[in-house]
């Protein structure tokens, strides 16, 4: 029974002691630039209320963004980590000049050539809702 656990020890430090396996970063750098690829162009959603009309973001090759028919929120850089989009942005107000920033953190929950779903990952996850922009050509 003494050999059994001091086996079991054993067995344990040992397993504890080994490295783990080193990611392979080329692979997963080569999956954050292809949702990069994927990411670049205007995507846009009905603008609630004017379903007609569309609002959005366009995400440009070299890391600026700008804002598609939203005229308070300007968007200005944009960066993508495995799943997660990071986008500068500042509101300006209409009644007063004022400005502020913002970086907003959204957890890319689909993106194929025509779609991208996302939801926010600030705030509560309950009342975050996912979003769902289609590309525009």
């Amino acid at each position: 029974m003494k050999k059994k656990v001091l086996s079991l020890i054993i067995l344990g430090i040992l397993t504890a002691c080994t490295s783990p396996k080193k990611e392979n970063t080329e692979v997963s750098s080569n999956k954050t630039s292809d949702v990069k690829a994927k990411l670049v162009g205007k995507w846009v959603q009905p603008i609630p209320g004017q379903e007609k009309e569309k609002e959005g973001i366009e995400l440009r090759e070299n890391g600026t963004a700008a804002s598609i028919n939203i005229h308070t929120l300007l968007y200005e850089q944009w960066k993508v980590s495995h799943d997660t989009l990071f986008l500068w942005s500042r509101t300006v107000g209409v009644a007063q000049p004022s400005t502020s920033s913002d970086i907003d953190t959204l957890l890319i929950q689909k993106l194929d050539n025509t779609s991208l779903t996302v939801v926010s990952l600030i705030g509560d996850p309950k009342n975050n809702v996912a979003q769902t922009y289609s590309k525009e050509k």
